[in-house]
């Protein structure tokens, strides 16, 4: 009965159904990123490579697009809203195919993971982090799915279907998309890729948020295991066995850390680069034009890189909290060399940054998407300074 209770617990504690929903938006595509089989079977092979050609293919469009109808300032604004868009989900997309094995493996520890069957503590402090991914993934899938509707319902509503802009700034090359039957045509087909791109985002985030929650986790975990250090010192062998657990969770965590800054390091450079693109364009096309579908763009690139501050400022911020609380423990109540010198190493150690590298020039956090509003913000006014 106690056995059944405990894997009753894991299966309500588990990341599984979070890892399975950003898993089946890859299936429903054919990305089966995380698969083992991934590239070596000849059918995903021979898919992944053929969206690889359409992505390179949508892009040389948009340039295509962009030429052909440069005199319109709303085509050229959206043209270079689309290229980011697509340029950003090529690089993303390469970069976790690329590390796909290392991502594979740390999904792996996240989903074996069991700490929180170790006590009612470690199994409350878990299951706010498992709500929390939960949430966390919920909005993104309504964010980015709300965006494609967004933007494609706002030619019905503003009655433009046939006579106004397309919704998205690339159209099929070396016809007039504004003559019957073109527009249309051109309309179906970013439904499709709109929805279709949106899918990918979702699938590709999704991992993200899982090593996020489960580090935030870790990291409580350990500063609940530090403020018990050396409050009963008399107990010898509890304080050693204490000392051992913090010791060998706050090793793989550094190391699992590490593996995260490594996967993300180049990745988040870029996508924060992008989001400062978007919200510069999507901020200047509204104020040029106030009646345009730009609005949800907007909405959901500073809503995308306010979540991925979030999530690193949660990592930063337990780090830190982990940094003091192996400073203010009653370490000093310890008289065992080895654990003084355990003790030690972590305190050094802390000392480290955590958290999710931007390229080497910084990490994830609330500073940062500060830093990114006013540069996009600046680069809307020099856009209207040179309107003007």
């Amino acid at each position: 009965m106690f056995s059944f209770n405990k894997s009753q617990q894991y299966r309500k504690l588990s990341y599984k159904r979070i890892y399975g929903v950003f898993r089946w938006f890859l299936k429903v595509l054919l990305l089966r990123i995380f698969d083992d089989d991934f590239l070596v079977d000849s059918v995903s092979t021979t898919l992944f490579y053929f969206y690889q050609s359409e992505i390179i293919m949508s892009l040389c469009l948009i340039v295509v697009h962009a030429i052909c109808y440069r005199n319109d300032l709303d085509t050229i604004i959206l043209s270079v809203s689309a290229f980011v868009s697509v340029f950003e989900m090529l690089l993303k997309l390469n970069g976790m195919v690329y590390r796909r094995k290392q991502i594979v493996r740390m999904i792996g520890t996240v989903l074996s993971d069991r700490s929180h069957l170790d006590g009612s503590t470690e199994a409350a402090i878990r299951g706010k982090y498992l709500r929390l991914a939960r949430k966390l993934l919920l909005i993104t899938i309504l964010s980015y799915l709300t965006t494609a509707i967004m933007l494609l319902i706002y030619p019905v509503l503003a009655g433009e279907i046939g006579e106004g802009t397309l919704p998205f700034g690339y159209s099929i090359p070396f016809v007039d998309y504004r003559k019957h039957p073109w527009y249309l045509m051109n309309y179906l087909l970013q439904i499709v890729q709109a929805n279709w791109v949106a899918m990918v985002f979702i699938g590709l985030d999704g991992p993200f948020y899982l090593f996020v929650c489960y580090s935030a986790s870790q990291l409580e975990i350990l500063i609940v295991y530090l403020r018990q250090i050396g409050e009963n010192p008399d107990n010898v062998q509890e304080q050693r066995r204490l000392i051992r657990k913090v010791f060998e969770i706050h090793i793989g965590l550094s190391k699992f850390l590490a593996s995260c800054a490594s996967i993300y390091r180049e990745i988040y450079l870029m996508q924060v680069l992008c989001s400062i693109v978007h919200i510069c364009m999507s901020l200047f096309h509204i104020q040029l034009k106030f009646k345009n579908g730009s609005y949800g763009m907007l909405l959901t690139n500073v809503n995308k890189i306010w979540l991925f501050c979030y999530c690193g400022e949660l990592v930063v911020s337990k780090a830190a909290e982990f940094g003091t609380g192996v400073y203010a423990n009653q370490w000093y109540r310890l008289w065992n060399r080895r654990d003084l010198q355990d003790i030690l190493f972590m305190l050094r150690n802390a000392q480290r940054n955590y958290g999710f590298s931007i390229g080497g020039f910084g990490f994830l956090s609330f500073a940062t998407f500060t830093a990114v509003m006013k540069t996009a913000y600046s680069c809307n006014a020099f856009l209207h300074r040179v309107m003007n």
